[in-house]
């Protein structure tokens, strides 16, 4: 894939003139292959060996063009129910509407084999190692709903009472109010909603 001189794979995939817009989900090497002004998705698998490219079956067929798509982060993925992506269509009529991908499994336990640890929310380094150049992997995480919530994830979230909340709330005016004072103290001009 480093090597991009000469393609790996030729293949027709249509004969709309839309702008194609390739989303590829590096967990499980699939490619998702939506058309701008085309209601279709196709779906392909990618093996670094010939044949290359492996077409998973008839992917989304709609009649509604698309505008725009993009990927939802695994994260918000419903894992249990086998959802190996979550696409949302940027349509004119519909506004954007989500596509749901599932794989069909009978067992209603966590499958490792649709679901390899994934980016996690966590920044892979500091910024001052990217100014240096540096050039990480992103760190991962489970998806496994009985290894998330440990000690990666903080535990269990804490619920706060309307009271705490209504403080901090407080707080954070006050501080808001402050650095707008600050900003037209200098004379920048930001958005005052």
């Amino acid at each position: 894939l480093k090597n991009l001189e000469k393609p790996l794979e030729v293949s027709k995939i249509d004969t709309a003139a839309g702008v194609l817009m390739p989303l590829y989900d590096a967990d499980t090497n699939v490619i998702y292959l939506c058309g701008k002004g085309d209601g279709n998705i196709r779906t392909c698998e990618f093996e670094d060996k010939k044949p290359y490219f492996h077409r998973l079956g008839d992917g989304f067929r709609s009649t509604t063009a698309l505008k725009g798509v993009c990927l939802v982060p695994k994260r918000g993925l419903d894992i249990m129910k086998c959802e190996s992506a979550r696409l949302l269509k940027v349509t004119n009529e519909s506004g954007i509407q989500p596509l749901s991908f599932t794989v069909p499994r009978k067992s209603d336990a966590f499958q490792t084999d649709i679901f390899p640890n994934t980016a996690s929310s966590e920044p892979a380094h500091t910024c001052e190692e990217w100014r240096n150049g540096s050039s990480k992997g992103p760190e991962l995480e489970s998806l496994n709903p009985n290894k998330r919530g440990g000690a990666q994830n903080g535990g269990k979230k804490k619920l706060l009472s309307v009271g705490t909340l209504s403080a901090s709330l407080k707080k954070a005016d006050a501080r808001i109010k402050y650095l707008e004072g600050r900003l037209d103290a200098s004379g920048i001009s930001y958005d005052k909603k």
